[in-house]
């Protein structure tokens, strides 16, 4: 419900995420990240670099 002094959105304009503007960015091209493995993974200690 809306507050006092403050419009109330028709329910039929799209709201939020209904519109139909594609996001234009560049593909990501760099490779991932070699994940940790084994110990280090789950230990508390900082990995080595």
């Amino acid at each position: 419900m809306a507050k006092a002094g403050m419009r109330r959105p028709d329910p039929k304009d799209p709201h939020g995420t209904e519109s139909n503007k594609k996001q234009r960015f560049p593909k990501n091209d760099a490779p991932p990240v070699p994940e940790l493995h084994g110990k280090v993974k789950s230990g508390k200690k900082a990995a080595k670099p």
